[in-house]
């Protein structure tokens, strides 16, 4: 089963009254779906969720080769990341032999140094690891192709 954007900001919206946590996460959700139309993203990837101790990272990728990079900063404010695709210097993927082993994708751009690294197993709790898993994987399909 895909892993889908709407189910994950359903989830944090219903949950919203439960606890801080959930609340910032709630309010996340709602001002990316101010700026990304959910029918534009092809791939969405949660970074650390349901991970303590990590703050909720999202990522994108729409239908117009916009990669989107979104976190809670310092300040307590939003900030989303525009990147082109095309902007892609490097492409890492790395898979198990078997089903049980990590998923992983390393991604560089040329304007920036830093990597942007998804692993299956770090990004999230053991029940959402086969949904990490299959969205790396489709992820790097579509990134091959490009």
């Amino acid at each position: 089963m895909r892993l889908d954007f709407k189910e994950i900001k359903d989830y944090f919206y219903s949950n919203y009254c439960n606890n801080n946590t959930d609340r910032k996460y709630a309010s996340m959700f709602e001002k990316v779906s101010q700026i990304i139309d959910e029918k534009d993203i092809l791939y969405f990837y949660p970074k650390y969720l349901f991970v303590d101790e990590q703050t909720l990272q999202l990522y994108f990728v729409l239908k117009n080769n916009k990669f989107i990079k979104v976190w809670i900063n310092e300040d307590k404010q939003i900030v989303m990341e525009f990147f082109n695709i095309e902007k892609i210097n490097r492409v890492s993927y790395e898979s198990p032999l078997d089903d049980y082993g990590d998923y992983k994708l390393t991604l560089l751009f040329e304007e920036k140094l830093e990597e942007i690294k998804f692993n299956s197993k770090e990004d999230t709790n053991e029940h959402w690891k086969y949904k990490l898993d299959e969205a790396i994987c489709n992820m790097a399909k579509y990134l091959a192709n490009i």
